[in-house]
This record gives structure tokens, C-alpha cells and sequence, in this order.
């Protein structure tokens, strides 16, 4: 399992989803006013993401 940072990461990026269907600039814009690391959060989710298991 992520870290809980992690998965926090995931929840707002999906629910950011929400409101802007893409990767947008204004889409980065809304998660870093709720996760202003969330930079760090994704590059482990990069780095780690395929090893996890559920």
C-alpha cells in the first residue's frame, strides 16, 4: 500500500477530475491550492507506483 500522503494525492487528483476532465494548467492549479506538495507525492507515485499492491 502508498503512504497516506499518497493516496491523499490520488483523492484530489480524481476529484479534481471533477471539475476539469484534463491535465490542464487550470487542473495543477486546483490540486496545488489543496496539495501545494503535491509535486513530491506524484514523483513517488511515479517512482513506486508499479510495485504496489493492493
Amino acid at each position: 500500500m502508498a503512504p497516506r500522503t499518497v493516496l491523499d494525492y490520488v483523492i484530489v487528483h480524481e476529484l479534481c477530475h471533477l471539475r476539469y476532465r484534463d491535465h490542464s494548467t487550470a487542473f495543477w492549479n486546483e490540486i496545488d491550492k489543496v496539495l501545494p506538495t503535491y509535486r513530491e507525492r506524484k514523483q513517488w507515485l511515479r517512482a513506486n507506483g508499479a510495485s504496489l499492491d493492493v
